[in-house]
C-alpha cells in the first residue's frame, strides 16, 4: 500500500469541495478556506495499492477537475483554484509539509 496526500491549497474562499479517488470519497466539506498563513485549506492522506488511480476534485459551480496518479511514482495531489474559480491539479513525488 502507498500513502497518498491530497492537500487544497491556494484559492480557496468558503466552497463546497468534494475529492474522490477511484470513485470512492475521501473528503466532502463545506465553506473550504485557504488559510493564508500556510497556503493550505484542508488535506487528507489515504492508502491505495500499487498501480493508477483516478483523482477528481468538484468545487461548486465549476466543471469537475480529473487527474490520474501512479501510486508507485506520486505521493501527493496539490489542488489550487486559478483566478477564475475552477480547480487545476500539482503531482508531487514527495508529500507536501506544512508549518
Amino acid at each position: 500500500m502507498n500513502v497518498l496526500k491530497i492537500a487544497l491549497e491556494e484559492g480557496f474562499s468558503g466552497q463546497h469541495v468534494t475529492v474522490s479517488v477511484d470513485g470512492a470519497v475521501v473528503l466532502d466539506e463545506t465553506d473550504v478556506r485557504t488559510r493564508l498563513q500556510i497556503g493550505l485549506a484542508k488535506s487528507v492522506e489515504i492508502e491505495v495499492p500499487d498501480g493508477r488511480h483516478s483523482v477528481e476534485v468538484q468545487v461548486e459551480g465549476v466543471p469537475p477537475l480529473r487527474t490520474e496518479v501512479d501510486a508507485a511514482d506520486i505521493k501527493a495531489v496539490r489542488i489550487s483554484l486559478t483566478a477564475e474559480g475552477r480547480p487545476v491539479a500539482v503531482t508531487s513525488r514527495e508529500r507536501p509539509r506544512y508549518l
